[in-house]
């Protein structure tokens, strides 16, 4: 059979730790604990959903909590045995809750110790000298306290609790500043960064079009080139058929018309054969042309021939130095270079003198309207 001691440890166990009842409706937490439903209400501030524990003050859900069934059963079944009564003095009953060391009611309450005795805890040494009130007065006296305390408690819970709604609030305001002030950063950056992507296309463009132009006049002066080379080359082959042929008359019925692409070739290219060769190309060239006007008209004078020959031949010698002066000024222009604006737009570019302006970009941080070192990064 269970002991008064086995009794009263059991009944301790199914009291709320709140109303020191024993449990009506209790409600268990997810931390474990249990409590009334009606003593847990009122640990939920007003207008919040979640409050704090009472013994480990982890924050809770009043929805969230589920019924504690067992303990429930139990609780019920402690009351039809008016366990209860034993469990908690002054409760018009006349059981009383056991010493676990000396198996005798808890009549009185040390008011050193704070705590209740029995009567053969009262006259051991540890309590000699100690005062003592029973246990009914014990707790009348506390609970006035307890009830003068109310209020304080109260207003202090009050104050706690709007101090915790105005902090909730400054930190909802916190991350609306935050998020607003993101994305203003991120919208004025987007500025910036268009400025620099409108900035860095137009250096594009105008890299392209200084190209497309440069490319232009490349191409208009290789047009011209392949149309020199088909000419010199047809020329030159016809020179060669005219040397290797062995038809007199139709070499020299075509001999007016290669000489004149002869000489159109030397002139166009007459810096690039030597000032000798030239001279007697040309004379060359024009005696075979004399001969074949003095063949056709038969009118000319020996003297005047040589005359003729003299004079032509200085002049051939004025052109061939003509012509090759001019070849040498078009030396440096015959071939279409890179153009050097593309170079010098290059050289213009102070990326690394940019790239510096940006890195000094900075913010100042103000607080408590007293301005404090700026904000910089890298």
């Amino acid at each position: 059979m269970a002991s008064a001691l086995d009794v009263s440890s059991l009944a301790e166990d199914l009291l709320c730790p709140i109303c020191l009842s024993l449990f009506r409706e209790p409600r268990v937490l997810e931390c474990g604990h249990s409590f009334c439903t009606a003593c847990l209400e009122p640990c939920v501030p007003k207008g919040q959903r979640r409050g704090l524990c009472p013994e480990c003050r982890r924050p809770f859900a009043l929805r969230s909590v589920a019924t504690n069934w067992a303990l429930c059963s139990l609780a019920e079944k402690a009351r039809l045995l008016k366990l209860d009564e034993g469990a908690q003095p002054g409760g018009g009953g006349s059981g009383w809750s056991i010493c676990p060391e000396h198996e005798e009611p808890l009549k009185l309450f040390c008011s050193q110790d704070k705590g209740p005795i029995c009567v053969i805890c009262r006259d051991l040494p540890q309590h000699r000298g100690h005062d003592f009130l029973p246990v009914r007065n014990a707790v009348q006296k506390y609970q006035d306290k307890l009830k003068a305390s109310l209020v304080p408690l109260k207003d202090n819970l009050n104050s706690a609790t709007e101090d915790q709604r105005h902090q909730q609030e400054n930190i909802a305001e916190l991350e609306s500043c935050t998020q607003d002030l993101l994305g203003y950063i991120a919208k004025e950056f987007g500025v910036l960064h268009q400025i620099l992507q409108e900035k860095e296309q137009g250096m594009k463009e105008t890299v392209e079009r200084l190209k497309e132009e440069n490319r232009a006049e490349m191409e208009e002066r290789l047009k011209e080139l392949d149309e020199e080379v088909t000419f010199r080359n047809e020329t030159l082959s016809r020179a060669r058929a005219g040397l290797d042929t062995s038809d007199h008359i139709a070499f020299l019925r075509g001999i007016k018309e290669l000489m004149r692409r002869v000489r159109e070739d030397q002139s166009s290219r007459g810096g690039e054969e030597d000032e000798d060769g030239g001279s007697d190309e040309g004379s060359s060239g024009d005696e075979d042309d004399w001969t074949d006007e003095d063949e056709a008209n038969g009118e000319e004078e020996e003297g005047d021939e040589d005359e003729a020959n003299d004079e032509e031949e200085e002049g051939d010698e004025d052109e061939a130095s003509d012509e090759e002066e001019e070849g040498d000024e078009d030396d440096d222009g015959d071939i279409v270079a890179v153009d050097p604006a593309l170079e010098e737009f290059k050289d213009s570019l102070d990326f690394e003198a940019w790239q510096g302006m940006l890195g000094t970009i900075q913010a100042a941080t103000v607080h408590d309207g007293a301005e404090v070192a700026p904000i910089t990064w890298n």
